[in-house]
């Protein structure tokens, strides 16, 4: 507390007072601190980051051109002397939308500072310095991983379903002016042959690649080279009949393999294929998300949506934008703040009742600019009915 007298306009002393609030009750615990430990965090963790490369931007919109990512059109051959024909520009389709600000926050409440405290007390000069590291950092990683969940989430559920929209179930509450629907053309959003969701004679490799494929050729001239899906879809496709028989080759000459060929042995065969697949791969989605719902219901579960199959002619799909949060423009305040990636960590004091909090915080969105190019198979209908 620091007392000045200063004259006011009629020439009396005027006492003014500054409070120095405390910006965090950790112990020692400074900016340059906070920047070390949350500048080792990284995203290998999501899939996003690789699917949708970061992207800043400046304003709290994104917008993007649909990229045509698989057209190579030929030059033509000329006569010297003669001007050129300029080529027609293809019509190009825009894709435009809001940046949502995507924030958590994680407090500890009296007890959990009077614990802190006691361990502070007993720490000996030989306590690592680990420990108290950890009393906060936990809270700063968690944070963390949080807003790149949410990322996450929303990645991978447009790019199975082709639309994302935000609700009670699976927010804390309904932002339509976030949803996006990327109109998928209908013919682009197909079922199979035989539905194999549930059975084993399913046609994937006979009919309902090659078909997926044929469509990406003959609407787009786009060569699909990856087959995106979840775990669940891929146990399913790998346990078909026809499955099992195509790759039988490769697996028998190995001995004690079982006959549900593997990721490596599937991706093994459709290489081998080239006259019909392409070199069409199979990329698995391996993830568990966590959303709590309104009334406070945590559901876990991939994002990807079960018995889908993205079909996309490259694995880079479009770009996060972000913008850093308007909070980091607010130096006097006494909170601590480290920006690492698209992501603003803060970490503050509050009394009445006393609390730390942290708090992240980032504006993003993945913006899936391939869509209008991809195709979305389901394989439990012959048609395809999710939305």
């Amino acid at each position: 507390l620091h007392t000045l007298k200063e004259k006011n306009c009629q020439g009396r002393p005027a006492l003014l007072i500054f409070i120095f609030m405390q910006n965090s009750l950790m112990v020692g615990l400074t900016q340059a601190d906070m920047q070390a430990v949350v500048s080792t965090y990284d995203l290998n963790d999501f899939y996003y980051p690789t699917l949708f490369p970061l992207r800043e931007t400046h304003l709290l919109t994104w917008k993007m051109i649909e990229a045509h990512a698989g057209i190579r059109l030929a030059a033509d051959l000329v006569s010297r002397g003669n001007p050129l024909t300029p080529k027609a520009r293809t019509s190009a389709t825009k894709l435009s939308g809001e940046i949502p600000k995507i924030s958590i926050a994680r407090e500890k409440n009296e007890t959990d500072l009077t614990d802190y405290d006691l361990m502070i007390a007993s720490a000996s000069p030989n306590t690592p310095n680990t420990a108290m590291v950890e009393a906060w950092a936990e809270d700063t990683r968690y944070c963390w991983e949080s807003i790149a969940a949410r990322a996450e989430w929303i990645a991978l559920q447009q790019i199975s379903l082709g639309k994302v929209a935000f609700t009670e179930e699976n927010n804390a509450s309904t932002m339509n002016q976030f949803n996006v629907d990327y109109l998928i053309p209908a013919a682009q959003k197909i079922g199979v042959a035989t539905p194999y969701h549930t059975t084993t004679d399913g046609k994937p490799l006979s009919k309902d690649f090659p078909k997926a494929l044929k469509i990406g050729r003959d609407k787009h001239g786009v060569q699909y080279k990856y087959a995106f899906m979840n775990i669940d879809t891929f146990a399913k496709l790998i346990n078909q009949d026809e499955v099992i028989k195509n790759c039988a080759s490769l697996l028998h000459s190995v001995a004690g393999i079982s006959n549900t060929p593997d990721l490596s042995t599937l991706n093994a065969f459709l290489a081998r294929r080239t006259e019909i697949f392409r070199g069409l791969q199979i990329i698995l989605i391996d993830q568990n998300i966590t959303l709590e719902q309104a009334n406070g219901t945590r559901i876990t579960g991939n994002p990807f949506a079960d018995d889908v199959i993205l079909f996309s002619e490259s694995k880079t799909l479009g770009n996060t934008f972000w913008k850093a949060p308007i909070d980091l423009k607010l130096p006097a305040s006494d909170t601590l703040k480290v920006l690492h990636g698209h992501t603003l960590i803060k970490k503050y004091a509050k009394e009445n009742p006393v609390k730390e909090v942290t708090e992240g915080i980032a504006n993003l969105f993945p913006t899936w600019n391939l869509a209008p190019r991809s195709l979305l198979m389901q394989i439990s209908s012959q048609n395809w009915n999710l939305n």
